[in-house]
């Protein structure tokens, strides 16, 4: 009879303790202030662009938001959690030849690299993945290159339509790109 009872009970109770911790709260992580979040992003964003020699012009940065949301989206139960991804995208004017088109990636790898970076080079590209950001950096095939950084778990500022966040600079960002002829990097 002893012996039932434990193949009953060992089991449920391992049962409870995995459902409780299961459904335990996490305890809130500290969110990023907006400002000190898009400080980063300009710093990152500014090291990119002054670690080219000639210069590339850069088109104006646009920034958005994308709120962290809970629940099952599309029914009532879908709610903000007060966290945000903080979202850069930079172009340069300058059109870059194919012929030229690797230099952007070395220069902007060896400049992730010296900061202590894990960069990987995949293709056209180079990437950073950190703890709570992404830099990511591209020459495409119109010669044109772009550049994005990522910052999550920033406080959330948008209005309950996921409206109004941090979102600001032009709505095509990279309409500019790969307008302008330079003497060194297009020919």
């Amino acid at each position: 009879m002893r012996a039932a009872v434990w193949r009953m009970a060992v089991p449920g109770v391992l049962l409870a303790l995995l459902a409780g911790w299961y459904a335990w709260p996490e305890p809130a992580k500290p969110t990023v202030p907006v400002e000190q979040a898009q400080h980063r992003i300009e710093a990152e964003l500014a090291d990119v662009a002054g670690a080219f020699h000639p210069g590339l012009q850069w088109a104006e940065a646009r920034y958005y938001n994308d709120p962290e949301l809970t629940g099952f989206c599309g029914t009532s139960g879908c709610k903000k959690t007060g966290r945000a991804e903080m979202i850069a995208n930079q172009a340069a004017r300058v059109r870059i030849t194919s012929e030229r088109a690797h230099e952007p990636l070395d220069i902007v790898y060896a400049l992730w690299a010296a900061k202590g970076y894990q960069v990987r080079r995949e293709g056209w590209s180079v990437e950073v993945k950190g703890s709570g950001f992404t830099l990511w950096f591209v020459v495409g095939v119109n010669g044109c290159a772009e550049v994005r950084a990522t910052l999550t778990d920033v406080t959330d500022v948008s209005d309950d339509q996921l409206l109004h966040g941090f979102a600001q600079g032009p709505q095509d960002y990279a309409a500019p790109c790969a307008t302008v002829d330079d003497p060194y990097w297009s020919h």
